[in-house]
């Protein structure tokens, strides 16, 4: 086995181990979004803000930026005002309706059935995303390591499902 496979196998084992680990943590959206409501507003604000972050970020946007130029700034911008939105009218309504997520408040204003609608009518774009995602991943890792397509689109997403289950995120 070469050293390369080797590496990424026992990386990919860390994770499950961690998400097994941590698995108690995580009983309700608050502990998942916010620590339970036992970290700092900004510590909480700049987990939100780095998870935007990517792999892209910083070489895609790159190079779209070069051939583009300053039009690519438009996203990190729009990114920008989102935030401060949220900062400024969202956060305080969701702290008096005492919810942590969107869909928390569409249950509490709609109902269970509209909370249902919004919930899985962004699932057939997710799964798409995720598919690409992972298409992506495995063109590189495919050409680094060697494996056929299949089994680097398949393997690594068996690891973020148990990942996932394990680590308390149903």
């Amino acid at each position: 086995m070469e050293l390369n496979t080797l590496i990424v196998g026992i990386y990919f084992l860390f994770l499950i181990a961690i998400g097994w680990m941590f698995r108690t943590f995580t009983s309700t959206t608050s502990d998942y979004f916010r620590g339970g409501g036992n970290m700092l507003w900004w510590m909480v604000g700049a987990t939100a803000f780095m998870t935007q972050f990517s792999a892209w970020t910083f070489t895609g946007a790159a190079g779209k930026a070069f051939t583009d130029g300053f039009a690519v700034a438009i996203i990190f911008i729009a990114n920008a005002f989102g935030y401060l939105m949220n900062y400024l009218y969202f956060a305080p309504k969701f702290r008096q309706l005492r919810v942590v997520t969107v869909i928390e408040a569409i249950r509490m204003r709609f109902g269970k059935v509209n909370e249902q609608v919004f919930t899985w009518s962004g699932m057939p774009n997710s799964v798409i995303s995720a598919g690409i995602w992972l298409n992506g991943r495995a063109i590189i890792a495919s050409g680094i390591f060697g494996f056929d397509m299949p089994t680097t689109i398949v393997l690594p997403g068996l690891v973020v499902l148990v990942l996932a289950v394990t680590g308390g995120s149903w």
